[in-house]
């Protein structure tokens, strides 16, 4: 294409024509779903690099969009750029009954790296021969643990979902938001999801009972089968038909088989209204206290919990505790413990700015 031959014009030019591609480099997305109708953003004149932009700009562009424009001028480039070439060695040591690996690796060719700067870090070993008895020098204890894998925040969630081909790209949003509406998942302070006790219950009881439902490949499956449907390749009665017999067949068991788990706690408190013992029940968006007399009586309390403190005084009242709240939607924030007479609200943990200026 146009913009590709541009490309190798200016490489060849600026860096010499050992950094440009024979021929053009093509990018295909990952995921089947993904939607390649329009061309990615690129500079249309890549002759102007982002420091002559600057100069021909005269002020009348903010650092910001100089910044932008040299972001995406130096991944322009670099997607037509060679690959960097490294020179990996790995040394193998006995030592006694236990083996040591020692991995070196030195730049050979920058490549892309020429105009798109990424960290790498360059070990040089020493010249060794096989059989060489080597010196002990030091030796320097240190423990690993395993750690387990971070919890899912937005961006990855829709990533996994690509990978299984589950849903659609109109199909993410509304995912995300279904979840933490019903309040299976709320954000923690580094806005990755945590389980609630809600979506404890509800995926404990569709695992155990309705395991192909929840299974990702019966979800990738049927994702599949609709777009043949959509695409005029298969009939749409045939494939509902052999989805829904069974599982309309197995939720009508269920209903009979699985019993209504009574979750309600006692607390020894007695309701105002009748005089029957108040219960704390589970809801969509938590624990709440009710009656044990509902449905005829329908009293019901919220449960008051002190907001959890974050061990930092209130910044603009100097008062008054910082604690954790959520919005409605169950985002955490930060406040004052003072609050409405203090009304200090931030996104970010006031503590984590203490520490940072430390």
């Amino acid at each position: 294409s146009e913009s590709t031959k541009k490309a190798k014009q200016l490489i060849e030019e600026r860096f010499g024509r050992q950094y440009a591609l024979a021929a053009p480099r093509k990018f295909k997305a990952k995921s089947r779903l993904a939607q390649e109708a329009h061309e990615a953003i690129r500079p249309t004149r890549p002759e102007i690099g982002f420091k002559e932009l600057a100069e021909r700009s005269q002020n009348s562009l903010k650092k910001e969009h100089i910044k932008l424009y040299e972001l995406i001028w130096r991944r322009f480039l670099a997607s037509q750029m060679k690959e960097a070439v490294f020179d990996s060695t790995t040394i193998d040591i006995e030592a006694g009954a236990y083996g040591l690996r020692a991995n070196g690796q030195i730049l050979k060719f920058d490549g892309w790296l020429k105009v798109y700067p990424s960290q790498y870090s360059e070990n040089i070993l020493p010249k060794l021969e096989e059989g060489e008895e080597l010196k002990l020098k030091e030796i320097i204890p240190s423990q690993h643990f395993t750690e387990p894998p971070p919890r899912y925040n937005e961006a990855s969630l829709v990533k996994t979902l690509e990978e299984y081909g589950i849903g659609r790209p109109s199909t993410y949003a509304p995912i995300i938001s279904t979840i933490q509406e019903r309040n299976y998942v709320i954000k923690n302070a580094q806005k990755r999801f945590e389980p609630t006790e809600t979506g404890f219950l509800v995926n404990d009881i569709l695992v155990e009972h309705f395991p192909q439902i929840v299974d990702l490949n019966f979800t990738a499956q049927m994702e599949e089968k609709l777009d043949e449907i959509a695409a005029g390749k298969a009939q749409w009665v045939p494939v509902i038909r052999e989805f829904y017999i069974p599982f309309h067949q197995n939720l009508e068991k269920k209903y009979q088989e699985v019993e209504k788990q009574n979750l309600d706690q006692e607390t020894g408190e007695s309701c105002e209204k009748c005089g029957k013992p108040m219960v704390i029940k589970q809801g969509r968006f938590g624990k709440f206290l009710a009656c044990s007399g509902f449905p005829e009586c329908k009293n019901t309390k919220a449960i008051k919990k002190e907001p959890e403190k974050v061990g930092v005084k209130c910044p603009e009242c100097g008062k008054g505790e910082i604690v954790k709240r959520y919005t409605k939607k169950r985002r955490l924030f930060y406040g004052c413990s003072r609050w409405p007479d203090c009304k200090f609200a931030s996104w970010k943990n006031p503590q984590e700015k203490i520490a940072n200026k430390k």
